[in-house]
């Protein structure tokens, strides 16, 4: 009862996308919870390390908006693996060359992107115009530098997962993605 399998950082409500399913609420300039700074996270960090914490995964909002979450990152996994939660777009892709030294971390830093249906028509009703095939390149360029990825999909009542996850490995390989790559 003493010990901390893992620590889950919301790193704000601002996000760069307004979906209408997010349960979070998140959207561009929601400030109802501020982005988080390093100085914020440290010590959090630093007690979770000493109740043996495991891991560290990061969501929001798009925690790619926290200007520190770089920083938090390459602080994070000196001493744990670490995930992010991203949507994959723009502020991902803006921050990809100082996410890149991080490759070299003690700890992996993965990956779990969005894409919440194979079709880009259907992702993109909700998440935006092009966000699919954005969120697509931000695997590409995350498993070109790489980092370990995964992807969130939405599951539909009454779907045959089988032949869904099937549709998502072809998806896959279509973009030069591992065909085995997880899908949660």
């Amino acid at each position: 009862p003493h010990t901390l399998r893992e620590l889950w950082f919301h790193t704000g409500t601002a996000c760069n996308l307004a979906c209408p399913f997010c349960l979070e609420g998140s959207g561009p300039a929601d400030k109802r919870l501020e982005l988080v700074k390093f100085d914020d996270v440290k010590p959090l960090i630093d007690e979770a390390l000493e109740l043996g914490v495991e891991q560290f995964s990061f969501t929001g909002g798009e925690p790619f908006l926290a200007k520190d979450l770089i920083k938090i990152l390459d602080y994070a996994s000196r001493f744990r693996p670490c995930l992010v939660l991203t949507n994959g777009t723009e502020p991902l892709q803006r921050r990809m060359k100082k996410l890149l030294p991080l490759r070299d971390s003690v700890h992996p830093i993965s990956f779990r992107i969005s894409i919440d249906f194979v079709d880009a028509e259907r992702h993109d009703v909700d998440r935006g115009e092009g966000s699919f095939d954005k969120a697509v390149k931000g695997l590409q360029m995350l498993h070109q530098a790489g980092f370990p990825i995964s992807v969130a999909r939405h599951m539909e009542k009454d779907e045959d997962k089988n032949a869904t996850d099937a549709a998502y490995r072809e998806l896959f390989l279509r973009h030069g993605l591992p065909a085995d790559m997880n899908i949660v």
